[in-house]
């Protein structure tokens, strides 16, 4: 496995440099909401995008799961009118968003990340599965950048920025490269679920009405929940066995 400590080390020869990789993510993150907030001012939509965005960070929920939820939550609800491309573009591109800041976050600050509780234990188990990724698709080295790419374009838990850039590092990658591989990944499959969510969403809108997608959403987070804390429990069951 190549070793990806060895060039983090260069970016912390000093404190202003450590200070200003660690805090810059959080700065443009925060920016970006602020700005969400001011644009969105006195409607429904930023309690809707925001909280959606921030539930993004934490595993079980992966792309697949927020974007169609929360353009799922948009439609359905009848005081909230947005064109499709407004609410493709503002959900899909917000959580992509998400995915930029903190693969930058990993990619810039790896070893201070995996000391965070609850944060380290995720790296850990994303590093794991990257080599395991690494050692069944040799090709994925070979075409890097399109494989983690593609990687976070796939919709499936851990494939977000925390997993990609943890990959990218993993198969060798340089981390401007890596970066910028994520940050094409990210957009295209945002934006493709995006798509498909909201003219789904207006499909079964025009079939069944609006309320039948907010009993949908219901529904839905209840199965998320309950597969979660039903893998939690089993596997903190099975480390007390062990």
């Amino acid at each position: 496995m190549v070793d990806i400590l060895i060039d983090e080390q260069e970016f912390y020869k000093n404190i202003w440099g450590k200070l200003f990789l660690f805090f810059i993510p959080f700065i443009i993150g925060f920016s970006y909401v602020g700005l969400l907030y001011l644009i969105l001012d006195n409607t429904n939509t930023f309690w809707i995008v925001g909280p959606a965005m921030f539930a993004y960070l934490f595993p079980p929920f992966g792309k697949e799961t927020v974007i169609p939820t929360t353009i799922f939550t948009l439609l359905g609800l009848q005081s909230i009118q947005l064109s499709p491309v407004l609410a493709i573009f503002m959900v899909a591109g917000s959580v992509a968003f998400v995915d930029v800041v903190t693969s930058y976050f990993l990619l810039y600050n790896f070893y201070i990340a995996k000391k965070i509780p609850l944060l380290g234990s995720w790296i850990n188990k994303s590093q794991e599965f990257g080599a395991r990724k690494m050692e069944k698709n040799e090709w994925i080295r070979r075409l890097a950048f399109y494989g983690v790419a593609t990687f976070v374009v796939i919709p499936f838990q851990g494939s977000g920025g925390v997993g990609a850039s943890i990959f990218g590092r993993v198969i060798g990658m340089n981390k401007y490269y890596a970066w910028l591989s994520i940050i094409t990944g990210a957009f295209i499959g945002s934006f493709l679920i995006g798509i498909v969510s909201y003219y789904t969403g207006g499909a079964i809108i025009k079939v069944f009405g609006a309320n039948i997608l907010q009993v949908l959403v219901v529904i839905f987070l209840f199965v998320v929940a309950f597969i979660f804390l039903y893998n939690f429990f089993k596997t903190r069951h099975s480390d007390e066995l062990e």
